[in-house]
């Protein structure tokens, strides 16, 4: 099986025909999945149903060195540890501070399940990088859309307000300034990030970060 690319064919057994998207009656696969094949070493990716019923084509789920392959359906076995992301999926890093989405490529066992992410810089360049999968966490164009990323300037204080994505602070609020060097995020109470629940809170840390004051103080 080894080699830059060989096609292999593995026989249904015997049996009831299956529709060419599920196992075993187990729920609808999709591609993208990465899953074990009866009777093969190591772990392989779906890639499309076919070419005939009851068939996907799978690769090896590996960085390099793929071979391609036909699988029966009836053969394909869920992996207990499968990896939550896929290919074709936008994630981030499981950061709250995270603002950059990537999109999954490959995604292979390296120890632990990996994934290549690539992004656009820019300049138009496309960035490539891999990451555990366990850090990553799938998110969608529209939840990007909708988070706040808001600028702020007051005299000599130029900041933004953030919303998170990910995370258990996701939907919540953190203000940066670069008033001075090695400034970022605004903390009260000598915590070392502020996270506030709404909008209107975070703009209220902002007026106490530029005013020295709470806003009600500063404004009398």
């Amino acid at each position: 099986m080894e080699g830059s690319r060989e096609e292999m064919v593995l026989s249904a057994k015997t049996g009831a025909a299956q529709a060419p998207d599920t196992a075993s009656g187990d729920e609808v696969l999709r591609s993208g999945e990465i899953v074990a094949v009866e009777g093969w070493p190591g772990e392989w990716e779906l890639m499309e149903p076919g070419p005939g019923p009851g068939v996907w084509t799978v690769e090896s789920a590996r960085l390099e060195d793929r071979v391609s392959a036909q699988a029966a359906v009836s053969a394909l076995r869920r992996l207990a540890d499968a990896p939550h992301v896929r290919r074709g999926d936008l994630v981030m890093q499981s950061y709250p501070e995270q603002e950059r989405a990537a999109v999954v490529g490959a995604v292979f066992r390296l120890g632990q399940w990996v994934a290549v992410k690539s992004y656009t810089l820019p300049d138009g360049r496309v960035w490539r990088t891999m990451d555990a999968v366990d850090r990553l966490e799938v998110v969608t164009p529209e939840q990007l859309a909708a988070a706040v990323r808001l600028e702020v300037a007051h005299g000599p204080h130029r900041g933004r307000i953030v919303q998170a994505v990910v995370s258990s602070r996701a939907g919540q609020f953190r203000v940066v300034c670069r008033c001075a060097p090695g400034a970022g995020e605004i903390c009260r109470d000598g915590r070392k990030v502020t996270w506030c629940p709404s909008l209107n809170s975070a703009r209220d840390l902002w007026d106490w970060h530029v005013y020295g004051t709470d806003p009600a103080e500063s404004a009398s």
